[in-house]
């Protein structure tokens, strides 16, 4: 069977494989539904944050911060 090409779109900026089109270009992408407080749901930032700093923010364990 043909591997299927997967498209992965992401829309963390802050994210070193963050790519043009908001499009992922890692390899591969490992995800994570790391609990952090049972009433925020999965994937959102605390309150007064704009931009993931860290995998936890994102519940994506691919993610590698942008060098500055």
């Amino acid at each position: 069977m043909p591997k299927k090409e997967v498209i992965v779109k992401c829309y963390v900026d802050s994210c070193q494989y963050w790519d043009q089109n908001n499009l992922c270009a890692a390899d591969t992408i490992e995800v994570d539904n790391q609990r952090v407080n049972p009433n925020m749901e999965i994937g959102t930032l605390g309150e007064g944050y704009n931009e993931a700093k860290t995998s936890k923010s994102t519940y994506c364990r691919t993610f590698k911060p942008k060098k500055a």
